[in-house]
């Protein structure tokens, strides 16, 4: 066999030996942290005059590592925490005010244009304008959400059906 050959299988050799020892430690110091935290939640604080004496032999260990970590305790909530989260040195905002009590529902401004009238005998007729639509109004007519009261020479009376609600239209002159 070549020399640099065989250089090469002893370097891999003692490689895989190293390797195979480091494995073997990892394992030893995990079950021996074990033994250590086992040890501390069943006893109280050791005492020096509680030292088992030097040549006692140890405690049996835990068989292999998965074990070791299913005795893991969680980690307390304050110690767990978003290393990137974003931080603001500004002071934080002052408190809301307490929401009022909201007030009872009022009707809406009335949607109406008024355009004209006309008197017929003792009975007033208005002419108003809604939206894009003419509205020709006798008193007692009723629309969705609008029943007409009463119609004089100064104004209306109108009442928001859905609330319940008089409101009042004024017509500007009374001549």
């Amino acid at each position: 066999m070549n020399a640099p050959r065989l250089g090469l299988l002893i370097a891999l050799a003692g490689t895989l030996a190293a390797t195979w020892y480091a494995a073997g430690l990892e394992d030893e110091v995990a079950e021996s942290v074990v033994n250590v935290r086992e040890r501390s939640a069943r006893q109280p604080p050791v005492q020096a005059a509680s030292l088992p004496p030097a040549g006692a032999p140890a405690k049996p260990a835990l068989a292999s590592s998965s074990q070791a970590a299913s005795l893991r305790e969680p980690l307390p909530a304050h110690a767990v925490r978003d290393l990137f989260a974003a931080r603001s040195w500004q002071p934080p905002p002052p408190p809301a005010p307490a929401a009022e009590p909201s007030a009872p529902p009022r009707a809406p401004a009335l949607p109406f244009r008024y355009l004209g009238r006309m008197e017929d005998g003792d009975q007033v007729v208005v002419f108003l304008m809604d939206g894009n639509r003419e509205r020709v109004v006798r008193q007692g007519d009723e629309w969705p959400n609008y029943r007409v009261d009463e119609i004089n020479r100064r104004g209306m009376r109108l009442t928001y059906l859905p609330l319940n609600e008089t409101q009042r239209m004024l017509f500007g002159s009374s001549d």
